[in-house]
């Protein structure tokens, strides 16, 4: 072999050698880069209380009211309609454990934080009740344990399950106070853990009313409790005003934080005010609708004769029909254009001044049961910037004040008119407690004209938790797990 031979070689190989070094080199100094790319540095990528209370709040506070508006007679709507216009639901979701297992890793981080504490109490109270309100039974003191072997829990009796959530809103209470710290991450109160603590004993108040066919039959105290929150405000606060109001206010940084049926096609021009509704508002004179609805097209604004709602009765052909010459929900509800629109209502004053009102009229509580009432009328006008003379006169309308007729219907009347597109599914829990108003049913309704009165337990539940769910079933319903079933809270 020749030396320029081994020479050419020997060059060959120390090319080969660098070129093994720097390949090794970018495998090591890829991979590095390639686990630097997998976290994106403007997400978070740890829960943190602050972060986990924001999605809380997000989840429970932004609650489209659309289909409990359509279920509760406010609105209707008549092209393919939804299930809860036609009363043709069937089963309903647990998805309310998916909020409850992000509670739970909150309660994991705040051991040390006697506010964050409290909240836990209230946002599982919150959840815990919706489950139950939906279906009657449900799964409370095993549920949440899947990692202790709790993947079948047991049903609860809807009994002992409001008992539960009663008692944790007295720990709630008693956890909240302002020397504790501002809690950050908070979108609804801005930290400030005194309003928390008034929205505590209000909903608190709000359960207890959704107890009032028990009063006297269960083991659950409601009168004492009741008599307990509003006879020592120092221990238990109450809202004061409309700036106690628990809502989420919307705004215009992102479309993800505009009002929830904004820019909604047909939410825009398929929706129209449902004729039951209209008529109870021009009955009464009542300006709230001038913000509700849009008079019928080409007609004048203002003038209640110039309103006119939809049958939700009607079949949704005969319904389509007649929604030429109705009025739309106010354009206010999905205009692009101002998509912030109003703050969404989880619980407000006013529901709380009709709350104590009802108490007083059923006796449980002694006050001023008419200062309430007003009260609680004024500060739902105030939402929507109607005041002085206008809700003055108002107050002093045959079917308006307490003093001609049944006291209890016009509360629950009142009540009814506040819940417009606020409040979640409460319009419809109450007017199935109560009765009031009557709401319309026809051929259009399916669901043989009744009203359902629950959901179906989720067909997941009786795959792989058959033996607790029967045996829940059985308990409360002898027709069986059935949409018209009457549950333990309102029989």
């Amino acid at each position: 072999m020749s030396i320029s031979n081994f020479n050419c070689k020997e060059l060959i190989m120390k090319k080969i050698a660098v070129l093994l070094i720097v390949c090794m080199v970018t495998l090591v100094t890829g991979c590095k880069k390639f686990d630097y790319y997998q976290d994106n540095p403007n997400k978070p990528t740890k829960a943190t209380p602050a972060l986990l209370i924001t999605y809380i709040c997000q989840d429970i506070f932004k609650n489209n009211p659309i289909n409990a508006a359509y279920a509760s007679r406010h609105l209707t709507y008549y092209e393919r309609p939804s299930e809860s216009i036609n009363y043709n639901w069937n089963r309903g979701s647990f998805g309310g454990y998916d909020g409850l297992r992000q509670v739970l890793k909150l309660e994991a981080l705040v051991a040390d934080n006697k506010n964050f504490q409290g909240l836990v109490h209230l946002f599982r109270v919150i959840y815990f009740t919706q489950l139950t309100e939906t279906f009657g039974d449900i799964p409370y003191t095993d549920a949440l344990k899947a990692e202790q072997d709790g993947r079948t829990p047991i049903y609860d009796k809807q009994e002992d399950i409001y008992a539960g959530l009663l008692q944790e809103l007295e720990d709630a209470n008693a956890l909240l106070d302002t020397g504790n710290g501002i809690i950050d991450g908070d979108i609804i109160y801005a930290g400030d853990a005194h309003k928390w603590k008034k929205l505590v004993n209000a909903y608190r108040l709000r359960l207890l009313i959704h107890l009032s066919k028990k009063e006297g039959q269960t083991k659950i105290a409601v009168r004492q409790q009741f008599q307990t929150i509003v006879s020592n405000p120092a221990k238990y606060p109450l809202m004061e005003s409309t700036g106690d109001n628990a809502q989420l206010v919307f705004n215009t940084s992102d479309p993800s934080n505009y009002y929830p049926t904004a820019g909604s096609l047909s939410v825009s021009t398929l929706v129209s005010l449902e004729q039951s509704f209209v008529d109870m508002l021009q009955k009464r004179e009542d300006p709230r609708l001038f913000s509700f609805g849009d008079p019928v097209a080409g007609k004048t604004a203002g003038v209640f004769a110039n309103y006119k709602g939809v049958d939700a009765g009607l079949s949704p052909a005969d319904q389509q029909a007649s929604a030429s010459q109705s009025s739309l929900i106010a354009r206010r509800f999905v205009d692009l254009r101002s998509p912030v629109n109003e703050p969404m209502i989880f619980l407000s004053y006013a529901e709380q001044e009709f709350l104590i009102a009802e108490a007083i009229q059923r006796g449980w509580i002694t006050g001023d049961l008419n200062d309430h009432y007003q009260r609680g009328i004024t500060a739902s006008m105030a939402f929507y910037k109607i005041s002085g003379t206008i809700v003055m006169d108002y107050l002093n309308r045959d079917l308006v004040k307490l003093s001609t007729g049944d006291s209890l219907t016009k509360i629950l009347t009142q009540k009814y008119i506040a819940f417009f597109m606020n409040s979640s599914w409460e319009p419809f829990y109450e007017q199935r407690r109560t009765g009031v108003p009557v709401l319309r049913v026809g051929p259009g309704t399916l669901n043989g004209g009744k009203v359902p009165k629950r959901w179906q337990y989720p067909l997941s539940e009786s795959q792989y938790n058959e033996i607790n769910l029967d045996a829940a079933v059985k308990r409360q319903f002898t027709e069986g797990d059935n949409v018209n079933a009457t549950m333990w809270l309102i029989k």
